[in-house]
């Protein structure tokens, strides 16, 4: 069986509070793009694990061996040999790891005829991975809570990006821990709901709380979304903790100029030219 597991873009990335156990109360626009790691998972003797190229992290560690546990726990032995050619850059704030663990999981449960729930979704958030709980629904969403809450938007505009991925990535953990938060506890957006969403709606929505922090340690991305900006993209911004950062362009043919320049200017970074999925 191949599957394949899909890169998202954060477009809204707001931090409402710390929790007590070192978790964080979001509120997200997230985005399913085209841009996918392959996995083949086959009958084995026992659950292994393989990447391709290889992954700078334990096996044990990997997201998708935390899914496996809890899935073990949920259905009991699991045995299969999962092989996944990496293509999404680990470390960019694209979710690769986390797609990864999210289609497996929904692969097995599908397997086991079990339909998973709003527990299943709060269990996996906390023992996986804050981005998998998305990547079950994989459809444009407003995502909330430490990532538990996924609400799937009824209508969503076909966007077009530029991703420059530098090639460095950014701990997730450095990140949110070097956040300054307000005195007074931040609020959800009462205006954002999810019957439909305008891309100049979305344009006004999109900021990061993660990139000032970013930013005064690696110049490199405002230098990135100027390039972007200059080049004709309505917004630039950087993906989760990063260090991926996007572009929406409406006309195409900036894109594909810009996609050209960005290969030029960048030539250790990785570049792609992707689209919203799931839409």
């Amino acid at each position: 069986m191949i599957i394949y597991a899909n890169a998202k873009l954060n477009l809204m990335l707001h931090i409402i509070d710390r929790l007590p156990n070192g978790f964080h109360n979001l509120e997200m626009i997230n985005v399913p793009i085209n841009l996918y790691d392959e996995i083949s998972i086959e009958p084995d003797s026992k659950f292994d694990q393989f990447f391709y190229p290889p992954i700078d992290c334990p096996l044990e560690k990997t997201t998708l061996y935390k899914a496996y546990c809890l899935l073990k726990n949920w259905v009991g032995d699991i045995n299969l040999k999962v092989s996944i050619k990496k293509v999404i850059p680990s470390g960019s704030g694209m979710g690769g790891g986390s797609s990864d663990a999210g289609f497996f999981i929904k692969y097995v449960l599908e397997q086991k005829k079990i339909k998973w729930n709003q527990k299943m979704l709060t269990e996996i958030a906390n023992k996986v991975g804050a981005d998998v709980p998305f990547f079950l629904y994989n459809k444009p969403a407003i995502v909330r809570g430490i990532g538990e809450k996924v609400i799937p938007f009824k209508k969503f505009p076909n966007l077009n990006f530029l991703i420059i991925v530098p090639d460095f990535s950014i701990s997730t953990k450095w990140a949110y821990s070097n956040v300054k938060l307000p005195l007074t506890k931040n609020i959800y957006n009462s205006n954002l709901n999810n019957s439909k969403i305008s891309e100049l709606q979305l344009i006004n929505l999109m900021k990061n709380d993660l990139e000032v922090v970013v930013e005064k340690e690696y110049s490199s991305i405002k230098n990135i979304k100027r390039f972007l900006i200059e080049r004709g993209a309505k917004k630039a911004m950087m993906t989760g903790s990063g260090s991926a950062v996007f572009g929406i362009f409406n006309d195409k043919n900036s894109l594909i100029i810009a996609f050209r320049e960005a290969k030029k200017q960048f030539k250790s970074y990785n570049i792609f030219n992707c689209k919203t999925i799931g839409a």
